[in-house]
């Protein structure tokens, strides 16, 4: 069945792919086209196994933005988002999104994980960006320590 989304939807949806679009293109500029000023990034879920404020990756402003992208454009040799599902809020300002994503990293290494992110958009731009993955698999591809003890060369 096609559904017809409303173009508020459809908007915010295609502000999402934008921002997935430029990390499977290896595109900054395309990214940071919908990265608002003062945009937050964060990623609660860490490989230090903690959850409270302090103890996971969080960005914010453009310049913040920036640097997180230029770090994994760094280490990321390719990207490919497989079978993006898109969920929109009544009112057009959220967009999850659940992704598997397939990443060759610079060093050969594969890696694979499944992501929900969660857009919130304001104005055409990105407000804020919570992306959610499994933390273990991360941390092997990237090569950081798992509760600040241990790192693993493979899961």
């Amino acid at each position: 069945m096609i559904q017809i989304l409303p173009d508020a939807h459809r908007d915010s949806i295609r502000i999402a792919q934008q921002w997935i679009r430029g990390d499977e293109l290896k595109d900054k500029n395309l990214k940071l086209e919908v990265v608002a000023d003062d945009m937050v990034l964060e990623i609660p879920f860490s490989e230090s196994g903690k959850t409270e404020e302090g103890h996971f990756r969080r960005y914010v402003g453009r310049n913040e933005i920036i640097g997180f992208i230029d770090v994994a454009f760094a280490a990321e040799k390719s990207v490919k988002a497989i079978d993006p599902e898109y969920i929109v809020s009544w009112d057009a300002r959220t967009v999850f999104v659940e992704v598997r994503g397939q990443v060759e990293m610079t060093d050969g290494k594969d890696y694979r994980n499944r992501y929900v992110l969660r857009f919130d958009i304001e104005g055409g731009k990105i407000v804020a960006l919570k992306e959610f993955y499994n933390p273990i698999v991360s941390a092997v591809a990237f090569g950081r320590e798992i509760a600040g003890q241990v790192r693993l060369n493979h899961v």
